[in-house]
C-alpha cells in the first residue's frame, strides 16, 4: 500500500481507533512506531518497542497475538529509532510525471504497455530509490499490475515485462532471486515540466488513460476508465450505472411505502 502522507494517514487511524482493513499489521506496526519516534525525539529503543506493542493491542484487532509480531515490532523500532525527524514520514502532496517520461510511455504501441510503464514511473518516484521499485516476488509485480488495471496471466504479465526491457524501457536487477524493476527518472527543468500530478493511488492505470487518451472518463463509483463521447455527462461504467439505478429504485420504493 502506498500512501502519500503517512503522518496524516497515522494520524487519523489513531483517533479512529480503527485498522484499515487495506493495510497489513506489518505496515500498521511501521506507522505506529515512525510516530511515537516523531513525538519524542529522545525516546529509548525499549520506550519505544512498549509504546508500539500498547498501542497496537488498543486496536483489539481480530486475532493478533503479540508474540506472533513480537520481533516484527523490535526490528522495525530498531530501524525507527535512527531516523532523523524530517525523514521518518513521507509528506507528499502528489507524485509528478514529467513530459519527457511521458513521451517515453507514449511511445510504447500498446495500451496495456502504456499502463503498466506509468504505474512503474509513479511508484519509483514514490519510492524514492534511484528508479527501482523493489518487487521480490510474484505477488509484488500482480500488485503492480494490480493498480495499473491490467489483468493477466503470470505468463504473460511476464512477456509484458520482458517486452518492456528488450525495449530499452525498464531494467532488471542482476540478482536472480528478487523482481525488481528500475526506470530511469527524468530530471524537472524548463524544458521537461511536469504533465501529471497523481494524488491517489487507487485505479493508476486508469488514471493514465482518463488524463491522455481522448474522451475517456472515469467511473465515479469503481474508478474503471469509460469511453466518454464528447460533452458527455457519464459518470459511470455500464455495471455502475445499473447497480446504481437499482439503489436509486429501492430507495424511491421506500419512500413511496413510508408515505
Amino acid at each position: 500500500m502506498y500512501i502519500l502522507n503517512e503522518r496524516e494517514f497515522i494520524e487519523e487511524i489513531l483517533e479512529s481507533n480503527q485498522k484499515p482493513e487495506d493495510i497489513t499489521i506489518k505496515y500498521l506496526i511501521t506507522l505506529v512506531s515512525k510516530y511515537y519516534r516523531s513525538e519524542n525525539d529522545n525516546i529509548t529503543l525499549e520506550r519505544l518497542v512498549a509504546e508500539v506493542k500498547r498501542r497496537i493491542l488498543l486496536f483489539d484487532i481480530d486475532g493478533y497475538q503479540e508474540y506472533q509480531h513480537a520481533s516484527t515490532i523490535e526490528k522495525t523500532c530498531k530501524r525507527v529509532i535512527n531516523l532523523e525527524q524530517d525523514k521518518i514520514f513521507k509528506e507528499l502532496e502528489f507524485i509528478p510525471l514529467y513530459k519527457e517520461e511521458l513521451k517515453i510511455i507514449q511511445s510504447l504501441p500498446k495500451r496495456t504497455q502504456r499502463k503498466v510503464l506509468f504505474t512503474i514511473y509513479v511508484i519509483a518516484r514514490y519510492m524514492n530509490c534511484s528508479g527501482w521499485i523493489n518487487k521480490k516476488d510474484t505477488k509484488g509485480i500482480s500488485e503492480v499490475f494490480k493498480l495499473a488495471n491490467v489483468q493477466m496471466t503470470e505468463e504473460k504479465r511476464n512477456l509484458l515485462l520482458y517486452e518492456l526491457y528488450k525495449g530499452k524501457y525498464i531494467d532488471f536487477a542482476i540478482q536472480v532471486d528478487n523482481r525488481n524493476i528500475r526506470v530511469d527518472l527524468s530530471e524537472p527543468s524548463g524544458n521537461n515540466p511536469i504533465c501529471y500530478k497523481l494524488t491517489d493511488f487507487k485505479h493508476i492505470g486508469n488514471q493514465y488513460v482518463v488524463a491522455f487518451e481522448k474522451n475517456y472518463g472515469q467511473c465515479v463509483r469503481c474508478g474503471k476508465a469509460i469511453k466518454k463521447p464528447k460533452h458527455s455527462r457519464r459518470i459511470y461504467c455500464d455495471g455502475c450505472a445499473k447497480e446504481t439505478n437499482k439503489e436509486k429504485t429501492k430507495e424511491r420504493m421506500k419512500t413511496l411505502r413510508n408515505a
